[in-house]
């Protein structure tokens, strides 16, 4: 069973274990939309931490207080980021995650297939 979640800045579901977490196109994250959005993800996995599978495609902005609390409350339940990165802003916010968030292993991708694979096998 698939369920589904979307907010103004995110949409979200489970599959087969995984959460996938997409942002939308021009996604500007402030604090209040970040926790918005954590709160959002959080229900949605009913209190069971989750690999997750997020890609940044659309993603424009993050203002420095929601980074902060995206990396530290914003990673409850999260088992193992798997970060969709294909330009190179993209890949400048995963690199930039992955020194934040020493707690959650990060691992960055160029396409959604070869993260879910890697979620699906080894994450």
């Amino acid at each position: 069973m698939e369920r589904h979640v979307e907010t103004e800045i995110a949409t979200m579901w489970l599959k087969n274990g995984i959460l996938f977490f997409i942002w939308k196109e021009h996604a500007h994250i402030d604090l209040p939309g970040a926790k918005t959005v954590v709160a959002s993800r959080i229900r949605l996995q009913q209190g069971k931490p989750s690999p997750i599978l997020c890609s940044l495609k659309g993603l424009k902005h993050v203002e420095k207080d929601a980074w902060r609390y995206l990396a530290s409350e914003g990673t409850e339940l999260v088992e193992v980021l798997a970060l969709v990165a294909t330009t190179p802003l993209e890949r400048a916010f995963s690199k930039f995650i992955m020194s934040k968030m020493p707690t959650v292993p990060v691992s960055i991708f160029a396409d959604l297939h070869e993260a879910e694979q890697f979620l699906l096998h080894d994450g």
